[in-house]
């Protein structure tokens, strides 16, 4: 198994950006922040500027991305902050930014996978669609017992990767222990610990196994928390 030490990237710190050209000579801005050793799942952070249109194409893996800031758009639907659209394996389609707002965004895959561009547009089978949950929404939420509150956001049939938006309130505290790795995006608010303390925009990668306090802010903590894998029964 291997064994490493939490990663921690904020999406404003300016290290570790590139820039990724297309085949069509249009580039945007992507910042690697894990490759799970696991499944080969990667979350990165990315940014496309106004106008960006990925080419028309599609992934032997699904895809997630979730939209810190701007607007995402995919087959004539805009998606803003809190969004968190998948698309699953195999899905076609062109997708990007909109004319009048740049997209930062976080991409997170099932498994690895490559990329291939379509020379025309072709319809996707029935059971393959878009699916879209946005953290702000107030449905889907449950309650826990310790007063955390969780909405499954989505699970992956083949690698058992999952998400889910959690809020916790202001003040709670509580010993965690991971027993897959684990990614926490906090959205909004503040997670401290004794280690470190987690501001807006930042992620953490978590090893299975990794046990750590933390506490909310005093305005509480809304979270998108990333697994690689289903956990174990």
């Amino acid at each position: 198994m291997a064994v490493y030490k939490p990663i921690v990237s904020n999406y404003y710190d300016p290290e570790g950006w590139i820039q990724i050209t297309e085949e069509d000579g249009s580039y945007f801005d992507d910042k690697p922040v894990v490759t799970d050793p696991l499944n080969g799942m990667i979350v990165n952070f990315s940014h496309y500027t106004k106008g960006f249109v990925k080419e028309y194409h599609k992934h032997a893996m699904s895809h997630v991305v979730y939209v810190i800031d701007g607007v995402h758009s995919s087959e004539g639907k805009r998606y803003g902050s809190g969004s968190l659209v998948l698309d699953p394996e195999g899905y076609a389609c062109a997708h990007g930014s909109t004319p009048d707002n740049d997209c930062k965004f976080i991409w997170i895959t099932n498994k690895a996978g490559d990329i291939q561009y379509l020379s025309e547009e072709q319809e996707n089978p029935a059971e393959l669609s878009i699916q879209n949950v946005n953290a702000f929404d107030s449905e889907g939420w449950e309650l826990k017992e310790d007063g955390m509150e969780i909405k499954k956001a989505y699970t992956d049939p083949e690698t058992g990767a999952s998400l889910a938006f959690i809020r916790l309130p202001a003040g709670y505290c509580k010993e965690t222990e991971y027993f897959v790795n684990t990614g926490l995006f906090v959205i909004r608010g503040e997670l401290g610990s004794d280690l470190f303390n987690l501001r807006e925009n930042t992620l953490t990668w978590l090893p299975e196994g990794y046990r750590r306090r933390w506490q909310a802010g005093n305005k509480g903590c809304l979270l998108l928390r990333i697994e690689n894998t289903s956990k174990p029964e």
